[in-house]
């Protein structure tokens, strides 16, 4: 049976029933945490604490709605989050002790909310598929206690398609699933609450959004196996991050259509990189965010583009690929930790 879907700017899209019997169910992967979209604005801690706190601030007064926040020193967090409340912004911790750093938060003052705190905590990141299988078990061995005393939306099992260095979505979405996989065999799958993805879009507008949907199709049928069906997948993308001597203005509209891209996959928060180092471009990366939630319309609508042929074959052909990829890697890793053992 065929009915048109009518999106936003009045296209048609044509929509089929799914043969009994078939697999693949398009857009119908593992569910959001939230309704909304965040625009993600990076602070990269510096030796001038209460300046990276003025820049967050200034930030979230001026279109960011979300933070994550690169630090080295895990007490440096209780500065740049000063006045910065933990109920309402979504905090993101990239580096530190993952101990010291809740601690630190823990202690911030009852008015900031802390025990509201959601986002993610991550120290560090895997480039290797193999190499350290050891020590993510070991990790989260160590950490699982602490997981208990986190607030139940802070993300802990943390994954990221920049570390492997093959820039075919394929490769991504197999490590993306993998990664994951193999920190919840070890950490166990009631853990699996705590994952996320963070992503980077692909030079083709159409791959980002077959490549989003296809981790999240994906990775609801692992929850499925193991009885976790209701949990839910945070996905953090980004845009590339080239900056721009020359002309950088003339850049926004290609930054402009990958973030797109990434909302339209259905990445629950979007990092758009400035196209030049300067304060202003920084201005223009939020604009871009707010243009696409409040003048685009594109907020009201869910899964835009939901019957399309080519997303949904483009999708369903990347998840059969990855499926293959990461039952070898799993494998793999099995046989690698018997030889531990």
């Amino acid at each position: 049976m065929i009915r048109d879907e009518v999106i936003v700017n009045g296209l048609n899209l044509p929509r089929m029933g799914k043969k009994k019997g078939e697999k693949f169910y398009p857009w119908q992967g593992a569910k959001s945490p939230f309704s909304h979209k965040n625009f993600l604005q990076i602070i990269e801690v510096q030796k001038d604490l209460n300046n990276m706190n003025l820049r967050a601030l200034n930030a979230l007064n001026n279109g960011a709605s979300s933070l994550l926040i690169k630090i080295n020193n895990s007490e440096d967090i209780l500065i740049v989050l000063k006045d910065i409340r933990l109920d309402i912004c979504p905090i993101h911790i990239l580096g530190g002790d993952q101990e010291k750093v809740s601690k630190a938060i823990d202690s911030l003052p009852d008015s900031q909310k802390p025990e509201e705190w959601h986002g993610s905590i991550s120290t560090r990141n895997f480039i290797n598929e193999f190499d350290h299988i050891p020590r993510w078990q070991n990790r989260d061995k160590k950490f699982s206690s602490q997981k208990t005393t986190l607030p139940s939306n802070v993300r802990t099992i943390c994954t990221n398609t920049k570390n492997i260095s093959s820039t075919n979505c394929t490769d991504k979405v197999a490590f993306s699933i993998y990664n994951l996989a193999v920190q919840l065999n070890s950490a166990g799958w009631d853990n699996s609450k705590r994952c996320i993805v963070f992503l980077e879009a692909q030079e083709n507008y159409l791959e980002t959004i077959a490549m989003i949907q296809a981790i999240r199709i994906l990775w609801n049928s692992y929850l499925e196996e193991n009885g976790k069906s209701d949990t839910t997948l945070w996905i953090c993308g980004e845009t590339q991050d080239k900056k721009f001597k020359k002309n950088p203005p003339e850049k926004l509209v290609g930054r402009s259509l990958e973030a797109q891209s990434l909302w339209l996959g259905g990445c629950d928060e979007i990092i758009i990189h400035p196209v030049a180092e300067s304060t202003e471009a920084e201005q223009w990366a939020r604009d871009q965010f707010l243009i696409l939630a409040y003048e685009t319309k594109l907020s009201g609508h869910k899964d835009v583009l939901k019957g399309s042929y080519l997303l949904d074959s483009w999708s369903e052909k990347i998840i059969s690929e990855a499926e293959n990829k990461i039952d070898l890697w799993l494998e793999n890793s099995s046989l690698i930790m018997n030889k531990i053992k």
